[in-house]
């Protein structure tokens, strides 16, 4: 059994707008811990916190603009789909490189949250979805083609 293109597309969307959201909850969390560090009286952090709460920001707003994008490119066009893969492999890269080799700003970080686990996951879906959807393209641009 098929799936159809429109089915594909509003999951995709409904993941995106999730891991938008995920990302904002974490940049809410990184603010609190910044607000904590700075009424401390902690500076060497505060750079750090900084730097986490514009990126998980930044991520979140990437995040909805692929939705966006790809909602108002409809079910044919490929290039948005390849871009929400690009990102969400280099978020999932990012990460794992914060984990085990450091980051500039940041360094290493130890600590694997519940959030970040669910990113990931939310990461995994998007990159399969899109790749799903452009599959289910070049099939369907196929049999068109031959009929």
């Amino acid at each position: 059994m098929k799936l159809s293109q429109k089915i594909i597309i509003c999951s995709l969307l409904a993941i995106l707008a999730a891991t938008g959201v995920a990302y904002l909850v974490v940049a809410m969390d990184e603010y609190n811990d910044y607000k904590e560090l700075a009424d401390m009286g902690i500076k060497g952090e505060t750079a750090e916190k900084v730097f986490e709460v514009a990126f998980f920001v930044g991520s979140a707003a990437v995040y909805f603009g692929l939705c966006g994008w790809i909602y108002k490119s409809g079910k044919t066009r490929r290039f948005p789909h390849v871009v929400a893969i690009v990102v969400s492999v280099v978020l999932i890269l990012a990460y794992i490189a914060s984990r085990t080799v450091g980051v500039p700003v940041v360094g290493i970080e130890y600590y694997v949250g519940k959030t970040d686990i669910v990113i990931k996951i939310l990461q995994i879906v998007v990159i399969g979805l899109s790749a799903f959807a452009i599959y289910n393209m070049k099939e369907k641009h196929a049999i068109t083609k031959v009929n």
